[in-house]
């Protein structure tokens, strides 16, 4: 990220009008932390391409938008000329423009872009039905007995599961903050390294010999995760991939000894999250709410099989409205269950120097705050369909 801040400032000094690179720049100072100056190369990217709708989603969520700012993006909406995918951000920003003072009009801003996004979008929710079925087959109870403690046992991996915006960006922000931890990020890694591991590789009536294996397949898996792993000096390195929760069983399999922390949240808060963001890559559930609600249903009743089988020792769960009502305690439970002494520094999460490449990169730069618990209360009436596919 250093080296992507140094060559943006040498396009920039080659052509100060180069409006790309001064949204990309701003976008970089963003994800490292440093806000004002973030702030200030957008709205320079903004002076030099007034039409350019990621710039001002990227404006108006590191700063809170002014009138002169809302009508910017009010007059973008009569630009006929916008193709499908600059609307979408337009609409975007217009939601967290107007999410604190009209926030009725900011809902009617956000089913403008979840529509558009949606119908470009490919989503069927069959595929991941598959898979979680197929996970919880494979890893039977009977198979999880027999083959716990058989992975490779390093301590090295934290993983910080659940579903995204439900706070897994500021645990592990908590835990970056740990002199002993670095954090990773979101990492590809688990999913990877499962997708080569062959659950039956031989001949199941022969018991021994397909326990053998399946033994050292497990092994292999936690060795071929471990071996991708940043090259640093820590005692835990935090992989802040969500959507690991779906691998939590084999990864207990795989790595008995590593630590997996589940960030839990209001689900309707959790959704609204979701809904009202822009996601670069995946989570293509979320810009429909029926849908969004099914995918929530499916990830609650796997985490129901996650819990009767991977033990409370390897499993803390966090929730994200205890955390904000008492920081201190949650702080320390998560950081004890990580077989770590406290650090004072974890108090202090926003002050941590690393880049943050979540949705969540500028939150996670100012102390704790309690504003979004409760936060789909204002939008109630409009989340009906998200909370008629909850109750189902």
């Amino acid at each position: 990220m250093d080296d992507a801040i140094v060559a943006f400032r040498r396009a920039l000094d080659s052509d100060p009008a180069y409006a790309q690179a001064a949204r990309n720049l701003g976008n970089a100072l963003r994800e490292v932390g440093d806000l004002d100056e973030a702030v200030r190369w957008l709205r320079r990217a903004v002076e030099l391409d007034p039409r350019d709708t990621v710039a001002h989603r990227y404006l108006v969520e590191s700063q809170p938008a002014d009138a002169a700012q809302r009508a910017q993006l009010d007059a973008l909406t009569r630009d006929c000329a916008l193709d499908d995918a600059a609307r979408i951000d337009l609409f975007f920003a217009l939601a967290t423009a107007y999410a604190s003072e009209r926030p009725e009009l900011a809902f009617q801003h956000l089913l403008h872009a979840n529509r558009l996004k949606r119908s470009t979008i490919a989503y069927d929710e069959s595929p991941e039905r598959t898979l979680l079925g197929s996970l919880c087959a494979t890893f039977s109870p009977t198979l999880v007995r027999a083959m716990r403690g058989c992975g490779n046992p390093s301590t090295l991996p934290v993983f910080v599961i659940g579903m995204p915006r439900a706070g897994s960006t500021l645990v592990e922000q908590i835990l970056a903050a740990h002199r002993d931890v670095h954090a990773a990020g979101e990492l590809e890694l688990f999913e990877r390294a499962f997708g080569l591991f062959p659950p039956m590789l031989s001949d199941p009536r022969d018991a021994r010999a397909f326990a053998a294996e399946l033994r050292d397949a497990l092994a292999n898996l936690g060795t071929r995760y471990l071996e991708q792993l940043p090259a640093v000096q820590a005692s835990r390195i935090t992989d802040k991939m969500p959507s690991n929760f779906r691998f939590a069983v084999p990864i207990h399999l795989a790595l008995p000894n590593a630590k997996l922390v589940h960030v839990r949240r209001n689900p309707l808060d959790t959704c609204l999250s979701c809904f009202a963001t822009h996601f670069v890559d995946g989570q293509l559930y979320t810009y429909d709410l029926r849908e969004l609600g099914r995918y929530y249903r499916l990830y609650e009743k796997h985490m129901q099989y996650v819990r009767a089988l991977v033990p409370s020792g390897t499993l803390l769960e966090i929730e994200y409205e205890a955390l904000v009502a008492d920081f201190e305690v949650q702080a320390r439970r998560i950081v004890a269950h990580c077989g770590l002494d406290w650090d004072y520094a974890c108090l202090e999460f926003w002050r941590v120097d690393r880049p943050v490449r979540t949705a969540s990169a500028v939150q996670v730069r100012r102390p704790l705050y309690s504003e979004s618990v409760g936060r789909w209360r204002r939008y109630e009436r409009e989340l009906a369909p998200l909370i008629e596919a909850l109750a189902e």
